[in-house]
């Protein structure tokens, strides 16, 4: 009897940790932790070019600040989860406005857009070039150690996914997001 009880709990418990949805709960958690541990995720913040002045009333956003051309906004509830950790439109009278997630860098005490950009480094130099090709990205610039690249990864439906599939293939070392802020100033 202990020994099936012992059996099934270790089988139990190596069927939780091979499921990828376990690996996090909330959206954007992985692409904060790949951004690197001054990063937090914001559920309920986006980021658009669209600026206040002609932000629709009925998306019932709080402006908060400005990030070079982003416009950072407080929402009343998360517009992303854990499966659309991503840019998405919202329609508007015959137009379409565009949402980026936003993550909180607890160094600056600012927010941080999550672009479409993200930096991938293989083992091998030959490697990257083959990145594009195996997951659709679009290769923006090689970076000068040659086995690194900066990739746009337009059209994902959650970076999350995306870096979780990422994590599982052999030939990739790191990938990160790559995120647009504020520069640190000083005073």
């Amino acid at each position: 009897m202990k020994k099936s009880i012992w059996t099934g709990l270790v089988l139990s418990a190596s069927l939780v940790m091979a499921q990828p949805a376990s690996a996090f709960t909330q959206a954007c958690q992985l692409v904060a932790k790949m951004a690197g541990p001054a990063y937090e995720t914001k559920a309920l913040r986006v980021a658009s070019f669209t600026a206040e002045a002609n932000m629709p009333s009925d998306f019932k956003l709080s402006f908060l600040e400005q990030n070079g051309a982003w416009f950072v906004y407080q929402t009343e509830q998360s517009w992303f989860d854990k499966e659309s950790c991503a840019p998405l439109k919202k329609r508007f009278e015959n137009r379409d406005i565009e949402f980026a997630p936003v993550l909180f860098n607890k160094s600056t005490g600012r927010n941080a857009v999550i672009t479409s950009s993200f930096l991938i480094k293989t083992y091998n130099k030959a490697d990257i070039d083959k990145m594009a090709a195996r997951y659709g990205f679009k290769m923006l610039t090689h970076l000068p150690r040659g086995s690194s690249a900066i990739f746009d990864v337009t059209g994902v439906v959650s970076y999350d996914r995306m870096l979780e599939e990422l994590d599982r293939d052999k030939d990739i070392q790191v990938a990160a997001p790559v995120l647009s802020e504020p520069r640190y100033r000083l005073r």
